[in-house]
């Protein structure tokens, strides 16, 4: 009987609706976010291993340019460490 009283009242039902896609678009958005935040903890790890191995490799006293080609990292990044 309630079922019926609410699902015949338009006006609640586009409330519903509403109500239903604004949860959905929030959902969505949190989801891209926490994907984007994994993202970027991502190459943020990877960059901080680069630099550490590039530091490393140094004070082992390797060639700059050699720690360079194989980290990525610039000659000037790598001088800087």
């Amino acid at each position: 009987e309630e079922y019926k009283r609410f699902t015949s009242d338009d006006k609640l039902m586009r409330a519903y609706a509403a109500r239903d896609a604004f949860l959905v678009g929030q959902k969505m958005m949190l989801s891209r976010e926490r994907e984007e935040g994994i993202k970027e903890g991502m190459e943020k790890g990877i960059k901080d291993e680069k630099y550490s191995i590039a530091k490393n490799l140094k004070k082992s006293g390797l060639d700059i340019k050699f720690i360079s080609e194989n980290t990525g990292l610039s000659i000037e990044e790598i001088e800087n460490l």
